[in-house]
């Protein structure tokens, strides 16, 4: 589990490191090419997965996804995003400790299933960066040069680099 604890928490300082620079001017403005989403629309929704699971993991509780606030100012407001993602990832370097398993509802079922806290980092890593490669279109669109292998899979990162 060490090894997804370390990768979410990379993940996650990737999009903050970003946040401090030139994307801040940009991360509110909507792109017609990405369903008029925003930078800080997308940042919020990972951030707000990653909270979920740190907090049903705390209140020892179903995991639910759904339950997810939307909070207008993380996506709003990159200063605020900066803080709670510094929050997040000092919590996620303390899950190796943490449960293992946990009961988990999505899309609306009445019942929950049994998952592991390694199965949702797991999740949380595909998920971010689906959201992160989104965000690369974004800042392309708005004329922002990000690092070559952000929004990129570590898997096919991996593959490129063993070719």
């Amino acid at each position: 589990m060490t090894d997804l604890i370390l990768l979410n928490d990379r993940l996650l300082g990737e999009v903050d490191e970003l946040l401090g620079g030139p994307m801040q001017c940009h991360y509110a403005k909507p792109c017609g090419r990405v369903f008029s989403s925003t930078i800080g629309q997308h940042v919020r929704h990972c951030l707000e997965h990653y909270e979920e699971l740190l907090q049903a993991i705390r209140e020892d509780r179903v995991l639910d996804y759904e339950r997810r606030p939307r909070d207008p100012e993380v996506e709003n407001h990159p200063l605020v995003a900066r803080k709670r993602i510094e929050a997040v990832r000092a919590a996620i370097l303390e899950l190796a400790s943490g449960p293992e398993i946990i009961a988990v509802r999505d899309h609306g079922e009445a019942a929950a299933s049994q998952s592991s806290i390694t199965r949702e980092l797991q999740f949380l890593i595909s998920h971010t960066v689906h959201h992160f490669a989104l965000i690369a279109v974004i800042a392309a669109s708005a004329g922002l040069e990000l690092p070559a292998d952000f929004g990129i899979a570590p898997t096919t990162l991996k593959f490129r680099r063993s070719s």
